[in-house]
């Protein structure tokens, strides 16, 4: 079971057994041939990614391209009335409106950099809150050489191993710390190792394999690691683009410095995320764009890069442009807004001493509704002070260039990444008609 004479490297991705293109352990043997054998021989059949590369690659090739019927293009008048939005709001906001939230625990240069370095090629639905603070509880934990020694000890300290695809974030860790130890440098290091060159820095992330690096990510880190002030201003540091993610692109969609010709309707038949990849590629454009005519337009108010909008955009889109505010209709006739389903009875009625229920009607955006309609109480938004709902009091910065409130407007959907090889979220997959999304989100 599992021999391999010379011929099997000529047809990489055939089973040594049934000779059969398909996904494959570390013996080269398929799922199947592996568990037609008694199972007390061998243990569980588990997938390689080296080994299987070879048949992901094949499909690939037989998938049809999804930009034709899409016709993704950059809206460039809509982008410049974006970037007056932005403009304007920095004008009445400051700058501080860009910067990151991470709270660092006043750690120095170099111990940011490390945790950012080990964190940042992770994936996370939101970061952690406690990265940081990790640092103070052990910070030998944090030593390349000792993560090398024991990736899975790091990913326990660090409470990941309650993620999913466990085996993929170990080799995250191991191989981001055999970056580091075979150039001989700490993260902090990596800017002067690389002649203090943006791009030179993001090739270097890029092309080291299984690390977790893609452009996403490796374009934050490098924002990073200017934000929190560990780098001093790098060569080529404008050639960094935002980092597209889901809620970036629903902006992009939504104010329509990106239009396509349909909705965007992830199908189950797009295995390599060729629609997610191209609007992926194509909302990075779109806010390079935007940030092209926020140059021309006040270039006193427009960062050095376009990856420095990134972190405003990502919290606009995960803290605004979400369907949070919900319509309630009490059993005397009330009509009033709260955010999120939980209510359950008439604030209304409740202020007049009386009890009765309220029902959820509607959802809407927030900025489908005028801010003085939004929950409030003396005035105050019901929202924790580090919601940006709560910061512009009600008003999105980006309302005049999108108009919500407008007939026309389509509260678009970005598409969700599709994986064969995560089967995740299968229940969440949907698409809906006239907005867009779907897709296996891997």
């Amino acid at each position: 079971m599992g021999w391999k004479d010379e011929n099997w490297r000529e047809a990489p991705g055939y089973c040594v057994e049934c000779d059969n293109l398909r996904p494959l352990n570390k013996a080269a043997v398929c799922e199947e041939c592996w568990n037609a054998l008694p199972s007390d021989w061998y243990e569980d059949w588990e997938e390689d990614e080296y080994n299987s590369q070879w048949y992901y690659r094949r499909l690939e090739e037989d998938q049809p391209t999804k930009k034709e019927p899409l016709n993704a293009r950059i809206d460039r008048i809509q982008a410049r009335s974006v970037a007056q939005s932005l403009s304007n709001a920095i004008q009445t906001y400051g700058s501080t409106i860009l910067s990151l939230t991470h709270e660092t625990h006043d750690l120095s240069p170099r111990a940011i950099a490390q945790v950012r370095f080990f964190t940042a090629n992770q994936d996370f639905r939101e970061p952690p809150e406690n990265q940081f603070s990790k640092y103070l509880d052990d910070p030998t934990r944090f030593d390349a050489q000792e993560i090398a020694d024991d990736p899975t000890g790091f990913l326990k300290f660090m409470g990941m191993t309650r993620l999913s695809q466990i085996e993929k974030r170990v080799d995250f860790a191991r191989n981001g710390a055999g970056f580091l130890l075979d150039s001989g440098i700490t993260a902090f290091e990596i800017a002067q190792h690389f002649g203090n060159d943006a791009v030179r820095i993001r090739a270097a992330l890029l092309n080291t394999p299984n690390m977790g690096y893609g452009f996403k990510k490796a374009n934050m880190f490098v924002r990073d690691m200017i934000e929190l002030h560990v780098w001093p201003e790098l060569q080529q540091f404008d050639r960094i683009d935002v980092s597209s993610d889901r809620n970036t692109m629903k902006l992009a969609l939504r104010s329509r410095i990106l239009q396509t010709d349909i909705p965007l309707l992830s199908s189950f038949l797009d295995l390599f995320c060729y629609q997610y990849e191209y609007i992926d590629e194509m909302s990075a454009s779109a806010w390079r764009t935007v940030w092209e005519e926020w140059q021309h337009i006040d270039p006193a108010t427009a960062p050095l890069s376009p990856c420095q909008m990134d972190f405003l955009l990502y919290r606009i889109g995960r803290e605004y442009c979400r369907e949070r505010l919900v319509q309630y209709v009490c059993e005397h006739g009330h009509t009033f807004y709260h955010f999120g389903g939980q209510l359950t009875n008439c604030r209304i009625c409740r202020r007049a001493g009386n009890r009765v229920r309220a029902h959820a009607h509607a959802r809407f955006l927030p900025c489908q509704i005028d801010s003085a309609d939004l929950p409030r109480e003396e005035g105050r938004l019901l929202l924790k002070d580090s919601n940006l709902l709560k910061v512009f009091d009600g008003v999105c910065i980006l309302e005049r260039a999108c108009q919500p409130k407008a007939p026309s407007f389509r509260a678009l959907d970005p598409p969700k990444s599709t994986s064969i090889k995560g089967r995740t979220s299968w229940t969440e997959s949907y698409a809906y008609k006239d907005r867009g999304g779907g897709g296996m989100m891997g």
